[in-house]
Order: C-alpha cells, then structure tokens, then sequence
C-alpha cells in the first residue's frame, strides 16, 4: 500500500518537470527572421571529403565576415525582361562550420572607398529566409535583382561603378566586392532587390 501512493504522489512531478519551457537561439536582430529554434534549416552543398558534422545544423554559430569569400557570378539564364540578375556568393573559406540566415546589407560603389551610388538594394520580400549551415570551403548565394538602367532614362542619370560593399547578415563589418556595370546614380530610381541567402549554388 504504501509503495502505491508513493507512485501516485510522483507521477504528477514527473508529468510536471516534462513541461518546462524549450529555450532556444533568439533570431537575428537585423533581419525579419524567425527563432532559430523555428527557422528552417537548409545545408549548403559541401565540397568532396567535406561533411556538416550530425547535429551541427542547429548549433552552428553565425559565419563571421573574416571567415568568407564574397564574390558576384552571373545567375544562370542572366534575366528577363527589363531585368537583370547576378549572384552574391558566400563562400566559407574558415576552418570551422558556421550559419547564414537572412540578408546580406549591398550597396553600389563608385570605388573600392566609395562613394556610394544610389541607396542601398532593398530587400526581395517574397522570399522567406532560412538557415544556411556552411561546412568549410561549402558555398551559397543570395540573388541581386536590376533594372535595366537605359530604361529608365533619363531620370536614371546611369554611372559606372566599380563594386558592392556587402555585409553578411548580422555583421557590422563589410566587404568591397569588385563588380563593374552600369547602374543608375538618381536615388530611388532603379534601386534592385537582393534576396535572403540560400544554400549551394545550384539553380
């Protein structure tokens, strides 16, 4: 009798200390992003005899700007109509696996010290953002999207430029990405549109 009700007096503790709350990652702060407990998780294709170690997805730190290789390559099919499209790619060249999650800051450059032309590109919102986990030397990309500058001649006021400064999501410390192309200088005319990043570099 007496080993009856001490089962009884312990199974409503048990059942209790089952349902705490599940601490998780907050989300990143400059990007409309979700709990990283909650974010989709997308791993990025990995180079030959490169792996994302089983667990890592969800624990992987956020890729710090010293620890990647950001360049521009063409998007496959270029564009469409009026537009035109290049991709922003993120490659991890540090030793360890780390994680991308949202949008990357980009904007035109005169030069490698600037100035800036036109504003910033604004953010590509139909797209929801996920996680990117990066294994070393493993790559992704956010996609740039433009107008064409002739038309929108002639309040397009078209310049030269000769590069991106771009900062990985959450980081304060930015890149110059060597890029020519023709781009317009008038503010809020032809501005373009990056995407949230995404996993590997396949279409």
């Amino acid at each position: 009798m007496q080993r009856r009700i001490a089962a009884l007096v312990l199974a409503p503790l048990l059942l209790t200390a089952g349902c705490g709350p599940i601490e998780g990652t907050s989300g990143q702060p400059s990007t409309p992003s979700l709990p990283a407990s909650s974010a989709p998780i997308a791993t990025a294709s990995s180079p030959p005899g490169s792996t994302v170690p089983s667990g890592s997805q969800a624990e992987a730190a956020p890729c710090r700007t010293i620890e990647l290789k950001i360049s521009v390559q063409g998007a496959p099919g270029g564009g469409a109509a009026g537009s035109q499209y290049n991709w922003l790619v993120f490659t991890n060249v540090s030793a360890r696996t780390c994680s991308l999650y949202g949008y990357p800051g980009v904007a035109r450059l005169a030069g490698p010290a600037g100035p800036q032309v036109n504003d910033p590109l604004n953010h590509m919102a139909a797209t929801t953002p996920a996680r990117v986990v990066l294994a070393p030397q493993a790559a992704a990309h956010a996609v740039i999207q433009e107008g064409h500058p002739a038309a929108f001649e002639p309040a397009c006021h078209a310049v030269d430029i000769a590069g991106l400064r771009v900062y990985p999501p959450d980081e304060t410390a930015a890149v110059f990405v060597p890029f020519t192309e023709r781009a317009c200088s008038a503010k809020g005319v032809n501005g373009g549109f990056v995407a949230p990043i995404e996993a590997g570099l396949g279409e």
